[in-house]
């Protein structure tokens, strides 16, 4: 039987390769025994090579082939003047721990402008973004109508600590693309994210007498109501990493610390 295969298989081959050297580049041919099997290429328009692998008509690539909307998760930080995550003085309360500061951001809507194909354009949309800021220390935000700090509180002990801002935003992106097939191209998506804060609250949860207590506290805690971060986008097929970085701090000018906020995440729900 070992004699039997291996006699076949070189039979297969050669035939194979006997009949490529014979017929046009079109057409295979392979001789058995008592049989030929004639193995046709298709004539392919130059389009082939990306519709027929993908069976998709131009809108539905165009949509494949643009990466900004979906469910962004990511984690904060906040950066200082000198572009360090430490605060120091009388800004040390901004202190965050990014493992509990998220970013979550739903990307409702995308639209892009074609410049070559789809191998670039300029994607534009709209979404709405909910970051969180955990403090490090166990303080209570204050807060006037001049200004903006952090007072270190000994009693309660704080098990959740949070500033959480929710703003509507619009990108305008550069976009580039490798391949116009979606199921074989690398991305990437730059330029800048424009914000316009609609809510701000502080969110804390403690204990007092063995019983959970969580406050909540709205206002604007003289945060900037509009805002502008750098971004850029990166992925192969639907993996998408984002990060961005902010332009602008995250308080108004003179009333509250200089804060750049920063931010790194996953695409985790593509559409």
């Amino acid at each position: 039987m070992k004699t039997f295969i291996t006699s076949f298989a070189a039979l297969l081959i050669t035939s194979v390769v006997a009949a490529q050297s014979e017929q046009p580049k079109d057409t295979t041919r392979i001789s058995l025994p008592e049989m030929e099997i004639l193995i046709v290429d298709k004539e392919r328009s130059p389009s082939d090579s990306v519709k027929g692998s993908v069976g998709l008509t131009d809108e539905e690539r165009k949509e494949k082939l643009t990466y900004f909307a979906g469910l962004d998760l990511g984690v904060n930080f906040l950066m200082n003047s000198s572009g360090t995550t430490g605060f120091d003085g009388q800004d040390a309360w901004l202190d965050n721990d990014p493992a509990r500061s998220l970013s979550w951001r739903w990307n409702m809507a995308e639209e892009k402008i074609r410049i070559v194909k789809d191998y670039v354009g300029i994607t534009t949309g709209l979404a709405i973004a909910w970051n969180s800021y955990s403090f490090t220390d166990n303080v209570r935000v204050v807060n006037n109508s001049d200004s903006t700090w952090g007072v270190i509180d000994s009693i309660p002990n704080y098990s959740k600590n949070k500033l959480r801002v929710t703003s509507l935003q619009v990108p305008l992106l550069l976009s580039l693309n490798t391949s116009l097939n979606p199921d074989k191209n690398f991305h990437l998506d730059m330029g800048v994210i424009g914000g316009l804060r609609i809510g701000s609250r502080t969110k804390q949860k403690f204990e007092v007498d063995g019983r959970t207590q969580r406050e909540t506290v709205v206002d604007d805690f003289n945060l900037a109501p509009v805002s502008l971060d750098a971004t850029v986008r990166v992925g192969y097929r639907n993996l998408t990493l984002w990060a961005s970085y902010g332009l602008t701090s995250l308080f108004r000018d003179g009333k509250g610390p200089e804060a750049y906020p920063v931010a790194v995440g996953i695409t985790v729900l593509p559409f």
